[in-house]
């Protein structure tokens, strides 16, 4: 029985890892923002946060959150995290109609990122440990995470220096290979 408890953490940790990486990219950017004095640097940094943000949570919002919500049986720790992707939305809406010139756009990017990083300690925090010992079908849901993100990047997903490939078959096998995978060995 301890055995399938351990599949199912190997499982949900692969969507975990692959979000906490999506975390860490987007905190990279905010870093680099904050550091840029160049104006057209600023500008590319904001385009590049905001569509990694937009696939991040049209992810969680579409696959991961319902399916966490619905077996988890957490309703108020997915409530808050889309309550928070709300207010991000209108941010980034904002900041979609606003011009690069505009007196207020970095400011209005700077509250973006605090909202995200305050997102993210909480997501971090207390959702993933959560997701992570739900019992639900986590190879469907990789796959159709894996899917969606794929239509949504247009581009093969990598996670830790390798490859995912989408198939019944390969799900299971590309699982095990990233969770593998050890930096430098």
């Amino acid at each position: 029985m301890a055995n399938h408890g351990n599949t199912i953490n190997a499982r949900a940790t692969f969507i975990t890892l692959m979000l906490r990486e999506d975390h860490q990219k987007v905190k990279q950017l905010f870093d680099q923002f904050k550091e840029s004095a160049n104006t057209n640097e600023k500008r590319d940094i904001i385009t590049a946060a905001i569509a990694a943000l937009e696939v991040h949570a049209t992810l969680e919002e579409e696959l991961i959150y319902p399916a966490w919500k619905e077996q988890a049986g957490e309703r108020s720790l997915t409530d808050e995290a889309l309550a928070e992707h709300h207010v991000i939305h209108v941010l980034i809406g904002e900041l979609k109609n606003m011009g690069f010139e505009d007196e207020r756009y970095n400011a209005k990017f700077t509250v973006l990122s605090e909202q995200v990083t305050l997102h993210i300690e909480e997501e971090e925090g207390k959702m993933f440990r959560q997701a992570e010992q739900a019992d639900l079908d986590w190879d469907r849901l990789t796959k159709h995470v894996i899917e969606r993100r794929q239509s949504l990047e247009q581009k093969t997903l990598w996670l830790l220096g390798v490859p995912v490939i989408v198939s019944e078959r390969e799900t299971v096998s590309a699982t095990r290979r990233v969770l593998s995978y050890r930096p430098g060995g």
